[in-house]
């Protein structure tokens, strides 16, 4: 003899099916949430690395040339070029 399984049986099955699958899908909705989360946070950590890259790029490329090392020492050696002529102010 088969059993006639009854209507109530398939309503709890797709009951408990539908409330797996609709926590299944909390769960990964929240996980992907949290990963957007970090990738924005990567991106604007990239692009601030980026920009901080190109003004120590700018910084070198300066450093390489001829005005930068008359700067430095003018500035910080208090070298004169020939021909100049210092002049000291003696109120300091």
């Amino acid at each position: 003899m088969r059993r006639k399984v009854k209507p109530r049986f398939w309503l709890f099955m797709i009951a408990v099916t539908l409330l797996v699958f609709g926590a299944s899908f909390l769960v990964m909705r929240a996980r992907y949430a949290q990963g957007a989360a970090r990738l924005s946070e990567a991106r604007t950590e990239r692009d601030e690395l980026i920009l901080q890259v190109n003004a120590l790029t700018d910084q070198l490329n300066f450093a390489r040339t001829d005005d930068y090392v008359i700067r430095t020492a003018r500035d910080e050696l208090g070298m004169i070029m020939p021909g100049e002529v210092r002049y000291v102010n003696g109120a300091r």
